[in-house]
């Protein structure tokens, strides 16, 4: 309420340009609001639930796919994924996508609920190494949680990536800098936020914005990633 209120007075006044919409949510009341005032947006985010405004976008549900087919390729059968806030749009489509690959694949998804903190990151992995069952492979929905999952991770005995292969999403040198280097989902943010600025600038001269697509995030893969064992590791135990 309190963004929507300030859409409101920056437009009647004429303070900004346009803006750019950020982390889409399910039912977005601020889609509706700047579509009915009329003000140039640019929404960074898939097309799905952007309305009338346009996106610049990535296809995450591609990329979600090429990571659970190589991890399988790899022999793994447990796959989990910690996740961003559900309410999101992005979160949603990667989710959709992360169960659809793992059917596909023949492999089993298990889910954690995140919120891209480190600390809920460490948590999330402390829970699905302690379980019954505990996969061989976890993706993050950033890279501080994959961070953190990690150290927890190493804290509690498990080898990386001799009994747990990580993989980040979004690449940063903090992932290149840590031991072992974590495998991560790259793409070109700076080329992605310059396209979006010249969208904006466009829409904000009273220029028709198509939505673009970005290119997919490619996985690079360094050494937090390596075959399943061949026998799954056994619960941690508590330190």
């Amino acid at each position: 309420d309190a963004e929507i209120a300030l859409y409101r007075s920056w437009w009647a006044q004429r303070r900004v340009d346009g803006v750019f919409l950020v982390d889409l949510q399910i039912g977005d009341q601020r889609v509706p609001v700047l579509e009915e005032l009329r003000m140039p947006a640019v929404v960074i985010g898939d097309p799905a639930g952007a309305g009338s405004l346009p996106a610049i976008w990535q296809d995450d549900a591609a990329a979600i796919r090429a990571v659970v087919e190589y991890l399988a390729v790899a022999g793994h059968q447990r796959i989990a994924r910690v996740t961003g806030p559900p309410g999101l749009w992005h979160t949603k489509i990667r989710t959709d996508a992360f169960r659809a690959a793992a059917r596909a694949a023949g492999v089993h998804a298990i889910l954690r609920e995140g919120d891209y903190t480190g600390e809920n990151g460490a948590a999330a992995t402390r829970e699905l190494l302690h379980g019954s069952e505990p996969p061989t492979a976890i993706l993050y929905d950033n890279d501080l949680m994959a961070i953190s999952g990690l150290g927890a991770a190493q804290q509690l005995g498990v080898r990386v990536p001799a009994e747990l292969s990580i993989v980040a999403w979004d690449d940063s040198a903090f992932c290149e800098v840590v031991h072992p280097p974590l495998s991560a989902l790259t793409r070109d943010v700076a080329g992605y936020g310059g396209r979006a600025a010249r969208a904006l600038v466009q829409a904000a001269a009273g220029t028709g914005v198509a939505n673009a697509e970005e290119p997919m995030a490619v996985l690079t893969v360094r050494g937090s990633t390596g075959p399943a064992p061949r026998v799954p590791a056994a619960p941690a135990q508590p330190v």
